[in-house]
């Protein structure tokens, strides 16, 4: 057990959780709705091909942030932008109409309408884009690095554990585009 584990490439104490995750059309590969335990935050996980079917849905109707995933052009791994959305469905909407190369996405929200605002997830977009650009694990399409809002510093502090709580339900979710490549250690000489 890693209970007390330091959760690695950020610094955040990683503790054991649960996830619940609801298949709300009955298709593992459809659209999954996923909450932490002891989490305001909520993602929606869905193929791009059911976005006209899951665009009705209200968590789309929140203020929010999400990733986009899909093939790199040259079909080398994967590739991902990261947005804000006050709310979340026109984007994803103009994301459909003029980015070809997402397959998934995955949208954070709140469990409870109007717990982001507009700066919150200024934030969590700009410190998502940092982190995975600083990983360099998988490469972005977002062309520029979001400038940080101004926040108090209590607003600061609840999303960073936010951001904390996103970043810890993503590898379970299959993105590891924010974890820092382990170390490789440097071989001996003479060995």
């Amino acid at each position: 057990m890693r209970t007390g584990a330091i959760f690695q490439g950020h610094g955040l104490l990683a503790l054991c959780f649960s996830l619940h995750i609801f298949v709300a059309d009955g298709d593992p590969d459809g659209l999954r709705i996923v909450e932490k335990s002891n989490w305001i935050g909520k993602a929606l996980v869905f193929p791009r091909a059911l976005l006209t079917q899951v665009k009705a849905r209200p968590e789309l109707a929140q203020t929010g942030v999400y990733l986009l995933l899909g093939p790199r052009p040259d079909g080398e791994g994967d590739m991902l932008y990261g947005g804000e959305g006050d709310p979340i469905r026109p984007r994803l909407e103009s994301h459909y109409a003029q980015k070809d190369f997402w397959t998934r996405a995955i949208g954070f929200t709140t469990t409870t309408a109007g717990q982001l605002n507009k700066a919150h997830v200024q934030l969590l977009e700009s410190r998502l884009i940092a982190l995975a650009r600083a990983a360099k694990r998988m490469p972005l399409d977002n062309a520029n690095q979001p400038a940080e809002p101004s926040l108090s510093e209590a607003d600061r502090a609840d999303m960073e554990v936010f951001l904390g709580h996103m970043l810890g339900m993503l590898p379970v979710l299959g993105v590891h585009a924010f974890e820092q490549a382990p170390k490789v250690p440097a071989a001996k000489a003479g060995t």
